[in-house]
């Protein structure tokens, strides 16, 4: 039997230290602060969902093992089940986010801990929960190549040493009689320890199975987004860095050296993974329809909501009876996340040839995502290839529910998705300009809120007028009726936007007779020439981008410049009311979309509309001074 190049996992093993601690274990472990219980371990862990984690702590706060010790444990666990002599290893690829020692490297410090390993190439990668991918992807591809042949990878994360109550207590604030910031309090609750590794090498197992990595793609965004997970400074502006203080213990002092989650950023994580899974979709890497495995690393229970509703937003869900976690049993172990589900998976006896198995890993450290698609192979066939291919009877022993069929049509299903990618996009840049900026970094003031209003008036004024406009060249006539409803939804909505403007000290006359920025005349430009011209479908495109806007920021939008401006409900109302109704809006957008006229030609005009309504929104915001 030959074999082109490829790597394939054959041995996948675990540590875990000590035994599952249960939520109500867990200060047993970590101490409490001050001697006083958490005032907020409760909520977190009701939101993440854990049930049981691991830590490398006894009750006396002391590690009962080092870092490099599990990875080793780890590797050695994984080769148990192979007949392979540990000199043959070649290559030790190893990754962590917070190492045992500064230097020498992670990687030098667990081949420390294998005598019986021989002289090989070694590798660290450090990051956050893609570290893990990151050093399998360095060992396939060496594989693959052919310059080495069997290669170890391995995942290993100790965090529970960063929160014992010691650690916070020499802080000044905590001295002073303050809380543990939440961006630290909130990790504490999150993390927990484990190893895993895997073996990898250019032939599958010749009895068992295998699984073929068929590519690896890390993905980051960092030229785009703050940080979200440090450590290392005080504040996310990393303005000043630990080995900027005058002494370590003043670093210390300062919280410079706690790990840190900038909650408000973390939807971004799942948005950015979802567009790039999407992404790949159109690429034809992904078919949902062809996975069996779905192994999703979130952190919290709480985003898998999230995740789950931008999949369906996008037709391109995986059925849930397909994915696999062991997020509540093991607890969220960071980079050797993906290393623990690929352990389980892969030694429950579930796995049959020819499966698919595609991993889903974002990590918030500073927005990176990584995708990962294997194959289930058979080296014991006695065909003259690797069963690939499905097979054509179902079986018990892996979920066979089908992927639900959409009462879209496929130029629909593709028509949603390129949607979902165009508003993904737009949320993203939307971040980036200097008003929202503001707003999400707590500088907005209230004259940049009535900035705001006046600026968004002539839009919300013309809404109406253009919807009706497009209403009266419709030639079918759910598509008219429909928009005449939204035309007469739409029409007084800029009296509400006046009464908040006048309620936060604003002149009527001033705002209504503001004149249009330059992004507000391209946009009120564009969007009526296309309601002048015959059957002017398109502009579902522009309903879907300034809908979405409503339902999805607006609502975000109010409540953050309530909370900044000390407002009342009543003073940011045009935003809240938005945010609370422009969903029925959506449904029925929705409905249009996969109506049975849909075609190929339609559906490229509405993605085109909604790109430059998104663009020249973008515009019209970037004009506010």
């Amino acid at each position: 039997m030959s074999f082109k190049p490829s790597a394939y996992i054959n041995s996948v093993g675990k540590f875990l230290p000590g035994n599952p601690i249960a939520n109500s274990e867990m200060e047993a472990y970590l101490g409490m602060i001050g001697d006083r219980p958490s005032r907020v371990k409760n909520r977190i862990l009701k939101s993440n969902g854990i049930q049981n984690r691991y830590y490398a702590l006894d009750k006396a706060q002391n590690s009962t093992h080092l870092n490099s010790e599990m990875a080793a444990a780890a590797i050695r666990d994984s080769l148990q089940a192979s007949n392979l002599e540990p000199k043959a290893i070649d290559l030790l690829a190893c990754a962590t986010t917070w190492p045992d020692l500064l230097v020498p490297s992670f990687a030098s410090m667990v081949h420390g801990e294998l005598s019986e390993f021989a002289p090989l190439e070694t590798i660290s990668t450090q990051g956050v929960c893609c570290a893990g991918v990151s050093a399998l992807k360095y060992a396939a591809n060496q594989v693959e190549l052919g310059n080495k042949h069997h290669a170890i990878a391995v995942a290993s994360e100790l965090p529970s040493r960063l929160f014992k109550a010691s650690r916070f207590e020499a802080e000044s604030r905590i001295q002073a009689g303050k809380s543990l910031p939440f961006d630290t309090e909130f990790l504490r609750w999150m993390l927990s320890d484990g190893a895993g590794a895997m073996l990898i090498q250019d032939q599958p197992n010749p009895k068992g199975l295998s699984l073929k990595i068929e590519w690896i793609e890390l993905i980051s965004h960092a030229n785009a987004f703050p940080v979200c997970m440090y450590a290392g400074a005080s504040d996310q502006n990393i303005e000043k860095t630990w080995m900027n203080y005058p002494s370590y213990t003043e670093a210390a002092s300062q919280g410079a050296l706690n790990l840190r989650q900038n909650i408000r950023l973390l939807e971004h994580v799942v948005k950015l993974g979802v567009e790039g899974w999407i992404k790949l979709i159109k690429a034809g890497r992904v078919r949902p329809e062809e996975i069996d495995w779905l192994l999703c690393h979130y952190s919290s229970h709480f985003f898998r909501s999230q995740i789950v509703e931008l999949l369906e937003y996008a037709d391109c869900m995986i059925p849930e009876s397909r994915w696999f976690t062991n997020l509540y049993t093991r607890g969220n172990t960071g980079c050797a996340a993906i290393y623990l589900m690929i352990e389980e998976l892969f030694n429950s006896g579930k796995l049959e040839a020819g499966q698919k198995i595609f991993c889903f890993v974002p990590e918030s450290g500073r927005f990176t995502t990584a995708y990962m698609m294997m194959s289930v192979v058979d080296g014991s066939s006695q065909s003259s290839q690797i069963v690939m291919s499905k097979p054509t009877i179902a079986t018990t022993t892996a979920p066979q529910e089908p992927i639900a069929k959409s009462s879209n049509s496929s130029t629909s299903s593709q028509l949603l998705q390129d949607l979902a990618l165009v508003w993904l996009e737009f949320d993203r840049q939307i971040r980036s300009v200097p008003i929202v900026r503001k707003l999400h970094r707590g500088e907005f003031t209230l004259e940049d809120y009535k900035a705001l209003l006046r600026n968004l008036r002539p839009q919300v004024v013309e809404g109406a007028r253009w919807i009706a406009r497009a209403a009266s060249n419709m030639i079918d006539f759910q598509l008219r009726s429909t928009f005449i409803g939204h035309a007469q939804d739409e029409h007084r909505d800029y009296q509400m936007l006046e009464r908040n403007y006048v309620s936060v000290g604003g002149e009527l006359s001033e705002i209504a007779n503001a004149q249009k920025n330059i992004g507000s005349e391209a946009l009120s430009g564009f969007i009526f020439n296309q309601a002048s011209q015959p059957n002017p479908i398109d502009l579902l495109g522009s309903m879907f981008i300034i809908e979405g806007l409503g339902n999805k920021l607006a609502g975000e939008w109010a409540e953050a410049i309530k909370t900044t401006l000390l407002l009342s409900n009543e003073q940011v109302s045009f935003l809240a009311y938005h945010s609370a109704n422009d969903e029925s809006h959506l449904d029925k957008l929705n409905t249009l979309i996969n109506a049975p006229w849909m075609t190929e030609a339609i559906a490229r005009s509405i993605v085109k509309t909604a790109k430059v309504t998104a663009r020249l929104y973008l515009l019209q915001l970037e004009e506010i001074a």
